[in-house]
């Protein structure tokens, strides 16, 4: 596990790079860094991007959604492939690196976020509001739903988001409240076949349906062996009161593993009172520098940012007892 000052990380095919969304508020981009820390590198500036997802047969191509975060169904949000040269990043004199940037979604199709790539890199899983209700869609990697055409995956008046396809091809994750909908607060893991098959709820074992039907998982993220799935969630409960922690979006949220295959084998991963979101795995055969990455008097990292929470301060409140 390593900090990130960052968020909605993405590896490349050979575990070398990290993709991900520098900052949420103020048009960043994304940016591409090394897996030792040592260097980063712009591709994408002056427009909001969230939720990346590295192509993984094309060490060259990333994906993100271009567009305001948490927004309704309605809102223009676009898929883009984000295409550089890969060459540069050879380069370590320079801090930008050129890209071909490419919208794969149609402007009036609503809110079109978190593409998730095949294993085959040829399809892009991700969550849509065109119909009125955010479901998943699947469309063509490279071409888009313009020449490449777009199918729909799930369907409901419900809120179907954050899909993760599996490194071996064969399901797809995603997180839902389509159990309950009314409650936008509360979301399951749910699995699906590619082809729009065998839609079912995981049960994780140890939780009782009373608290299954209040849990919140989000940020679902298969294992390199497609076996386990990574995740965050309120299972362990709140740590904390908002009002003490005011730099994150939730007052909870910690790791936790599971087993596909039948939701056994649950591990907590993390505890404490931050919101521990949008985790990856390392799948590739890259070595970390461990006394590098510990080491905070290495010159490599003197240039880094101060971490800035990006949410409000806490009010205190006068009150006679």
């Amino acid at each position: 596990m390593i900090r990130l000052n960052g968020a909605f990380p993405s590896l490349s095919s050979d575990g070398n790079y990290i993709a991900y969304n520098h900052d949420l508020a103020k048009n960043a981009g994304v940016q591409i860094a090394k897996s030792d820390g040592t260097k980063v590198w712009t591709i994408f500036r002056n427009k909001i991007a969230f939720g990346v997802s590295w192509s993984r047969t094309e060490n060259n191509v990333i994906y993100s959604s271009i567009g305001p975060i948490f927004e309704s169904a309605k809102m223009t949000v676009q898929i883009a492939r984000i295409s550089f040269n890969q060459a540069q990043l050879e380069n370590e004199d320079v801090d930008q690196i050129s890209s071909e940037v490419k919208i794969l979604t149609k402007e009036d199709s609503g809110n079109n976020a978190f593409p998730s790539c095949s294993p085959d890199g040829k399809e892009l899983v991700f969550r849509s509001g065109r119909s009125g209700y955010k479901n998943l869609y699947i469309v063509d990697a490279v071409e888009g739903e313009f020449n490449g055409g777009i199918r729909q995956l799930t369907e409901g008046p419900w809120i179907d988001t954050m899909p993760s396809w599996s490194p071996d091809g064969k399901l797809i994750a995603f997180s839902s409240n389509r159990h309950n909908p009314a409650d936008v607060g509360c979301f399951s893991i749910y699995l699906i076949n590619p082809d729009g098959s065998d839609l079912r709820r995981l049960s994780i074992q140890g939780v009782d349906k009373e608290h299954a039907d209040r849990e919140r998982i989000n940020h679902v993220y298969f294992s390199p062996d497609s076996k386990w799935l990574l995740f965050t969630a309120n299972l362990g409960g709140n740590s904390a009161e908002p009002v003490s922690l005011p730099n994150q979006f939730q007052p909870y949220g910690d790791l936790y593993v599971v087993k596909v295959a039948d939701g056994s084998g649950l591990q907590r991963l993390t505890c404490n009172a931050y919101e521990n979101g949008t985790p990856t795995w390392h799948s590739g055969n890259a070595k970390f520098d461990k006394e590098l990455l510990a080491s905070k008097e290495s010159e490599n990292f003197k240039s880094g940012e101060k971490l800035k929470g990006q949410f409000a301060e806490p009010l205190w409140i006068t009150f006679d007892i």
